[in-house]
């Protein structure tokens, strides 16, 4: 089936997969080929995908997930594969954000803030996995 993974910054993955397995609004779920029709929210987490070109995985969080008939397109607010997540520009985001919550700012500015850190701490939670792997 065809995986499609977009987000802000541009196309993150397109290929055949066999399966991939990412984190829902209400939990984890795994999409094989001839999948019924689904649309729903992405949770944050790691999106994990196996094909004919090997496994593949990525850090993802928020955005749509849509499945048609062999073909599955996900909508992220962003999306990394696990090997370009560098460890150092992620706990920098991570002290960056903290910093920003902890000063006095509007409303709109605590919300950026949080979800700046929620990304930053997604990706030190996926980039020191993967460290561990290597």
């Amino acid at each position: 089936m065809l995986l499609q993974i977009i987000s802000p910054e541009g196309q993150v993955f397109s290929g055949e997969v066999d399966e991939v397995t990412l984190p829902s609004s209400t939990g984890e779920i795994t999409i094989l080929p001839n999948h019924m029709p689904l649309f729903c929210k992405i949770g944050e987490g790691e999106i994990r995908m196996s094909g004919p070109q090997g496994k593949t995985n990525l850090a993802v969080c928020g955005g749509f997930l849509e499945v048609t008939t062999n073909k599955v397109s996900i909508l992220a607010d962003f999306a990394a594969r696990c090997e370009t997540i560098q460890l150092k520009e992620a706990q920098e985001a991570r002290q960056r954000a903290e910093t920003a919550l902890k000063g006095k700012q509007d409303h709109r500015n605590v919300i950026l803030a949080e979800k700046q850190l929620k990304k930053a701490i997604l990706e030190l939670k996926i980039a020191q996995k993967y460290k561990k792997k290597r």
